[in-house]
């Protein structure tokens, strides 16, 4: 089974319907990662027509400012999900530097929780690598998934030794820096993403559809110097190994 470790499934809107006949026809085990309260509400309603997505909350750093004085509100969100994401910080896309501090006490406030209760957590770390990478250590966080890592590559391995998982997504298509990124992974720590819809469309214009991944799958075990079945076969791993200890956790092939 292949595993997209991050997506937006609840923002397909009128391609919705293709997009979970895609996923039910590849067996895409899909992490529909959550924007705010919002897009977590809708992504829940779809699961519940798809075993194959897992919907998570986070409030992501672009949407921080909007919950930096109702943290109370989140609360019983990161308390029920099993991953805790789309979290963390962004420092490069946001160029606004007075809204900073909400997004660091409100990525606290979701690491605090994380931590304290041993969730995994899918982190966004543009521009911003070393702050997360600090709060990976300052909470204790038991399985950080880091989302889409462009950053500097010599922070790695500081990455890994925090026990951490890399997704690789659809810019390994055409970039060298993340291509280099694909080879460095060791290969239990490594999964894929595609950040569907959006993405791609980022990339090319065109909306990410679920099958992209197999795309990614090619490339990705193209660099590696393995065959896409093999590198199938250690994601799902991966997935697994990570996914063990949580409860209520769909499992590969169920």
């Amino acid at each position: 089974m292949l595993v997209d470790a991050h997506a937006h499934v609840e923002q397909y809107d009128d391609r919705l319907a293709e997009a979970l006949d895609q996923i039910a026809e590849h067996h895409i085990l899909t992490v529909s990662v959550s924007m705010d309260v919002e897009s977590y509400t809708r992504a829940h309603a779809i699961a519940q027509s798809c075993r194959y997505l897992i919907p998570t909350f986070g409030v992501h750093p672009w949407e921080s400012h909007r919950y930096c004085n109702k943290l109370d509100e989140i609360e019983p969100y990161v308390r029920a999900t099993p991953i805790v994401g789309e979290a963390g910080l962004d420092f490069y896309w946001v160029e606004d530097k007075s809204l900073y501090p909400c997004q660091t006490a409100v990525f606290e406030f979701q690491c605090a929780l994380a931590g304290r209760l041993a969730k995994p957590m899918n982190l966004h770390t543009k521009g911003a690598e070393q702050e997360v990478l600090e709060a990976i250590h300052k909470f204790t966080i038991v399985t950080p998934i880091i989302h889409w890592y462009s950053g500097p590559v010599g922070l790695i391995d500081s990455y890994l030794r925090a026990g951490s998982y890399f997704t690789i997504g659809v810019e390994v298509l055409n970039s060298v820096h993340i291509q280099e990124i694909a080879k460095l992974i060791p290969a239990d720590r490594i999964l894929l993403e595609t950040d569907n819809p959006g993405g791609y469309k980022w990339l090319t214009k065109q909306i990410g559809m679920p099958v992209i991944i197999l795309e990614v799958l090619g490339k990705v075990s193209q660099l590696r110097g393995v065959s896409p079945e093999s590198l199938e076969s250690q994601l799902s791993r991966n997935w697994a190994d990570l996914t063990k200890d949580i409860k209520g956790m769909p499992t590969i092939g169920g």
